[in-house]
């Protein structure tokens, strides 16, 4: 699978669920680039400006020096969090249920579900953003792994819809039954 084959696989799924392409971004320091960006809004509850939201996906590359551990994955969703934060403004939604996927030139082995697990429970303070989703992509091994948790009264389906994706076209690496 080539990038652009993801591509027109993620933007009609996100689509379909009322989402809108924003374009990407780059920063220099730290680095960070941000293919594209797909945000929907979200009504969280019935308060007139604090009920308001958005669910954000971000395409992101995986920096040159963020590494595939937990504290390099970590420092990657904080960059992606300060940067979802500042491209949509607390008026468009107080709070961001964020999805990362990230393309990434490491292989993905047997333990990585487990390991995006123990970040997508991880909070991202002094943000507004929320970590939802977290799905790794590998397109020269076309192997995927992820990893995500429920968001309030299912307000929050992207994540879901991308590992659904993914999983029909990419690998994923199934632990052992341990007996």
């Amino acid at each position: 699978m080539t990038e652009d084959q993801l591509f027109d696989a993620i933007d009609p799924t996100l689509r379909s669920l009322g989402c809108t392409r924003n374009a990407g971004e780059s920063f220099r320091e730290p680095p960070l680039e941000v293919h594209c960006y797909y945000r929907r809004a979200v009504r969280i509850s019935s308060l007139p400006i604090l009920g308001r939201g958005s669910s954000v996906t971000a395409v992101v590359r995986q920096p040159l020096d963020v590494e595939f551990s937990e504290a390099g994955y970590r420092q990657l969703l904080k960059r992606l969090a300060a940067a979802a934060s500042g491209r949509f403004p607390p008026w468009k939604g107080l709070v961001i249920g964020l999805t990362a996927v990230v393309l990434t030139p490491e292989p993905i082995g047997p333990n990585d579900d487990r390991a995006l697990a123990a970040l997508v429970g991880t909070p991202l303070s002094r943000f507004r953003a929320v970590l939802l989703g977290l799905i790794r992509i590998n397109l020269g091994q076309e192997a995927t792994a992820f990893a995500f948790r429920e968001g309030p009264g299912g307000l929050f389906p992207e994540p879901h819809a991308l590992a659904d994706l993914v999983s029909e076209r990419l690998r994923r690496y199934v632990p052992l039954l341990e007996i």
